[in-house]
C-alpha cells in the first residue's frame, strides 16, 4: 500500500528585482532544514552558500537561476522561506553597555522580537550603475551574487579587484559593448587593476552599498531606560 502525498502550502513573494510577478514557493522540509543545519555546523562558508542556494531550487516553484540572483533577492526569499517554515518572528539578544553612575556597563540583556515579514526591509544607498572611466570608456556593473562571499579574503589585499570585476556587466567602449561573462575572469581582474583610484572607488562603493535586508529600530532598556538603536543588516546578522 503506497504512502500517502503530502500537500504543502504555496505562498507568493514579491519585489524580487529578477521576476516583474511574485514568485511561488513551498516551506521547507526537514530534509532542508537538515541541509542548512549541517553547513552552519561546519562553519564552511562555501558549503553555507551552496546550502542556501539548494534550500531555495528546491522550494521555489518558479524558474530562476539562482546563481546569478543578487544578493538581496537571495536574502528576501530566504527570509520569506524562514517566515513560512519555522515562525515569522525571530528573538535577537543583545546587552546593555550604557555606563552607568557608578561606571559600570548596565548588562541588561534584552530580548527583541523582530517580524520577519513587517520589519525587515531590503535597502540600498547606492548611485547610478554607469560609471564613466573617460569620454568614450564606460562600465555598467551589477548587483553582487551570494557567491561574492566567496571572495571576500582579508589575508590577500587584492581581494576587492576580483569583487569589483564579478560585478562588472558590460564594458562599454563607443558603440561597441563587450559582455563581462563572456571574458577570461583573470583579464577583467587585470583591467580592474588598470583603473584609476577615484573610478575604482566609485565601483567599489557600489558593490558595498548594493540592496541588502535591514532592521534598524530603537529599544530602551527597561532597566536603566538608555536608548539603543539596534540595526541588523544581511542574512548572517539574522541568523548567525
Amino acid at each position: 500500500m503506497a504512502l500517502p502525498k503530502i500537500d504543502y502550502p504555496i505562498f507568493e513573494i514579491s519585489g524580487i528585482s529578477v521576476k516583474s510577478k511574485p514568485i511561488k514557493f513551498r516551506p521547507f522540509l526537514v530534509k532542508e532544514q537538515k541541509i542548512l543545519m549541517m553547513a552552519v555546523e561546519s562553519n564552511d562558508v562555501n558549503e553555507v552558500v551552496q546550502s542556501l542556494k539548494q534550500i531555495i531550487r528546491n522550494c521555489c516553484l518558479e524558474d530562476i537561476d539562482v546563481d546569478k540572483l543578487p544578493l538581496a533577492d537571495l536574502e528576501l526569499i530566504f527570509l520569506h522561506l524562514r517566515a513560512k517554515s519555522v515562525s515569522e518572528s525571530i528573538d535577537v539578544l543583545f546587552k546593555c553597555n550604557n555606563i552607568l553612575n557608578d561606571e559600570q556597563k548596565c548588562n541588561m540583556v534584552i530580548d527583541v522580537a523582530i517580524d520577519l515579514l513587517k520589519d525587515v526591509k531590503v535597502e540600498s544607498k547606492q548611485s547610478s550603475n554607469i560609471i564613466w572611466l573617460s569620454e568614450k570608456i564606460a562600465i555598467k556593473m551589477k548587483n553582487p551574487t551570494l557567491d561574492i562571499v566567496r571572495l571576500i579574503d582579508d589575508e590577500n589585499p587584492n581581494y576587492s579587484d576580483k569583487i569589483i570585476a564579478n560585478c562588472i556587466d558590460q564594458i562599454i567602449e563607443d558603440e561597441e559593448v563587450h559582455d563581462a561573462s563572456t571574458i577570461p575572469e583573470d583579464e577583467v581582474v587585470e583591467f580592474v587593476s588598470e583603473i584609476q583610484t577615484k573610478d575604482y572607488e566609485k565601483m567599489w562603493n557600489f558593490v558595498t552599498n548594493a540592496p541588502t535586508i535591514k532592521y534598524e529600530q530603537k529599544h530602551i532598556c527597561p532597566k536603566c531606560g538608555y536608548e539603543h538603536d539596534i540595526k541588523l543588516e544581511g542574512i548572517s546578522d539574522f541568523f548567525s
